[in-house]
């Protein structure tokens, strides 16, 4: 049995992009009873990315530039990063401006968490 490749992406993002991330992980963790981790949050949204949520993009966009001093790394299998890679591709087009990995995995941070303050809003 061949081992798949995995690929290690290793990102310098702001203090806030880090805070967006880690409350990503906190309601994904919340909403699966489960403990999650980044590589979780990229899954979920490449399941079903909201690229026509119009408020999802221009939250995105508040926040960019992403880029900063605080190390963290993604881990993916050669086929998520693949679908990332495509998702990363979709939301340039989307945004009209270059998207890297940092941009995408901010962008997928904030999917989660606006999905979250939805439900809560529903929930009232």
């Amino acid at each position: 049995m061949a081992s798949e490749k995995e690929v290690v992406h290793e990102l310098l993002v702001s203090k806030e992009a880090f805070a967006i991330i880690a409350e990503a992980i906190k309601w994904l963790t919340i909403e699966k009873l489960k403990f999650q981790r980044l590589r979780d949050v990229i899954t979920d949204v490449i399941r079903a990315p909201d690229l026509s949520n119009q408020e999802l993009i221009a939250a995105f966009n508040r926040h960019r530039p992403c880029d900063g001093r605080v190390r963290i790394y993604l881990r993916l299998s050669g086929a998520l990063n693949a679908e990332f890679d495509a998702l990363k591709a979709r939301l340039a087009e989307v945004t009209g401006d270059q998207c890297g990995v940092r941009e995408t995995v901010v962008f997928c941070a904030l999917a989660i968490s606006q999905r979250q303050i939805s439900l809560a809003k529903a929930a009232f």
